[in-house]
């Protein structure tokens, strides 16, 4: 199945599509406009868990002593 974003310029057309969806054709997914809006580390916020962010934090730090002690 796909997903589209469609823009109703008609009041009319979420009739339309409301019936469409009574026949089984169609789902409407109602969109949030306040989450759309948000910033992409607003949106993200807590999709990992606190574990794993401390790990991850401590593979960075490690990665950025390990590229500045390099030697080539």
């Amino acid at each position: 199945m796909k997903t589209v974003i469609v823009e109703l310029k008609n009041r009319n057309a979420l009739r339309l599509l409301k019936d469409l969806e009574l026949a089984n054709i169609i789902r409407l997914i109602s969109v949030d406009k306040n989450k759309e809006n948000k910033k992409l580390s607003e949106r993200l916020r807590g999709s990992i868990s606190k574990k794993r962010a401390e790990e991850l934090n401590q593979q960075l730090t490690q990665m950025r002593n390990e590229w500045e002690t390099r030697s080539i």
